[in-house]
């Protein structure tokens, strides 16, 4: 299962929130029910990319990627729920507007890795919503993401603009646009990523199952 959320978070300026968990959810499945839940070391994998709306000087709107995990997240001792979280800054990672989550999460059953090419998307939300008079609402969502709030796998670009500090198209020296990739490579063979500034806590739920959390730092790919 795959879960995205985008909300104001503590600072005001935005929480991101990616899971994924290999079960439907936890609070539906009796606790003294015995179920495989948890996937073993590496077999759950998170990632997600932080969306920023744009709107030109002619009126036309259109996504641009703010921010994006570098590379796959994946629990490092076996767990039910990999997630991973990300606290703006109080003026946004990418300036203030609207955001959303774009979240991959895969898991492994086997030899295959299931998922991990599907983008669950949050929603939009406006970010540090301090202002009484809000911009106009994005008009569509991400390109690939269906009614559903789904885009399944082979329907989003291989790559997309990037957004500058400021919310704004990042264009590079020379005045070209900057893009960046859209889908992480397939997680086969990819190792955990722990470092120092993105410990890992565990927490059990109700039920014993374990829940891996990491806190990353994403606060724009071009400052």
């Amino acid at each position: 299962m795959n879960r995205s959320e985008t909300s104001h978070g503590s600072t005001g300026g935005g929480y991101f929130r990616g899971d994924s968990m290999s079960q439907a959810e936890l609070s539906s499945i009796p606790s003294d029910c015995i179920l495989p839940w948890e996937r073993n070391t590496g077999w759950l994998a998170e990632g997600f990319v932080i969306y920023k709306w744009y709107v030109d000087a002619q009126g036309d709107g259109s996504w641009l990627i703010c921010d994006r995990t570098d590379q796959w997240y994946m629990n490092s001792e076996p767990a039910s729920t990999m997630r991973i979280t990300s606290t703006a800054p109080a003026g946004g990672a990418c300036g203030s507007g609207y955001y959303g989550l774009g979240n991959y999460a895969g898991m492994k059953d086997g030899n295959a890795w299931y998922g991990w090419d599907v983008m669950m998307w949050s929603g939009s939300h406006l970010l540090p919503d301090t202002s009484f008079a809000a911009p106009p609402a994005p008009t569509e969502a991400p390109p690939g993401v269906n009614d559903d709030n789904v885009a399944p796998a082979g329907s989003m670009p291989d790559t997309m603009p990037v957004s500058d500090s400021n919310g704004k198209p990042a264009v590079d020296a020379s005045g070209n646009p900057i893009e960046t990739q859209v889908l992480p490579e397939a997680p086969t063979g990819a190792k955990s990523l722990a470092t120092a500034n993105a410990p890992r806590h565990f927490t059990t739920a109700p039920n014993g199952a374990t829940i891996e959390e990491v806190e990353v730092v994403l606060d724009g790919l071009v400052r």
